[in-house]
């Protein structure tokens, strides 16, 4: 089963296993409204541990894994790290912080805002039929999720519907 990236407008990112990309986001539909990009990865290996409290802390991506999310949702951060003065900068897990000199350190922070404000203004998809705009804009969430909703109620409905005896077909 394909594993997809999701980036959320805030800078964020989710993964999730699904069989293609609308079931996807209608998984994803219980984190948000919909993300800003999403991509089947290529590669997907995440390390967790166990820790004292009980709690998982995501320690590391595979070697293919943390490249690939870090090219195609987050160019500007990406761009930021090929500085020599980053070599070596830790994606995730329990980096002590580096003592980066403040210019260093700042081009960082900055990348860092960039991403975060980047896909700020990312409007969901709008729903395919009336039906699934008028449940949208009072519920929110996908177009995509909306019109699997819309599309599940109408195909039940159909399925029990039993036309009367006089009636003819036109």
């Amino acid at each position: 089963m394909p594993v997809f990236c999701a980036r959320w407008p805030d800078g964020s990112f989710s993964i999730v296993d699904a069989d293609d990309n609308t079931h996807a986001l209608i998984q994803l539909d219980e984190l948000g409204d919909e993300p800003a990009d999403i991509w089947p990865l290529q590669s997907c290996l995440l390390d967790f541990e166990l820790t004292e409290d009980g709690t998982f802390r995501l320690l590391q991506f595979g070697e293919e894994t943390g490249p690939e999310i870090m090219e195609r949702a987050y160019p500007v951060l990406n761009n930021a790290q090929m500085d020599e003065a980053f070599a070596g900068h830790p994606m995730a897990g329990r980096a002590k912080a580096r003592k980066n000199g403040s210019e260093a350190a700042e081009a960082l922070r900055k990348a860092v805002e960039v991403e975060r404000e980047r896909l700020r203004d990312f409007q969901p998809a709008p729903a395919a039929t009336e039906q699934g705009k008028s449940l949208q804009r009072e519920h929110g969430g996908s177009g995509v999720y909306i019109d699997a909703i819309v599309e599940q109620a109408a195909t039940g409905r159909l399925q029990r519907y039993k036309p009367g005896k006089n009636l003819k077909p036109s």
